[in-house]
Order: structure tokens, then C-alpha cells, then sequence
């Protein structure tokens, strides 16, 4: 338990704070990159499964 109130006591609310604002202001970034790449692995998968069977 030692572990517990020595790691309670370094962080604050302050800096718990600061890493969610850090995390949510790199969604519109991330977002949009993990639905393109989605994507175009989706698009090319479909091109080569296309041109193996024609």
C-alpha cells in the first residue's frame, strides 16, 4: 500500500488534468488518420481481391 499513497501524493489533479486536455486535443488529428488508413487498407484489399479473380 506504501506504493499507492507515495504515487497519490506526487500527482495532483493539475497533472491528471493537463494529460486528458493533451488527449483530447489529438482526437481531430488521430481520428481522421485512423479512418484513412482504415480505409485505404479497405480500398486495396478490395483492388487486389478484384484483380486475383479477373
Amino acid at each position: 500500500m506504501e506504493a499507492a499513497t507515495s504515487l497519490s501524493s506526487v500527482v495532483t489533479a493539475e497533472m491528471v488534468k493537463g494529460v486528458f486536455d493533451e488527449i483530447v486535443s489529438l482526437l481531430p488529428v488521430i481520428v481522421p488518420a485512423a479512418v484513412g488508413f482504415i480505409g485505404i487498407r479497405k480500398g486495396l484489399s478490395f483492388l487486389f481481391g478484384t484483380l486475383r479473380s479477373a
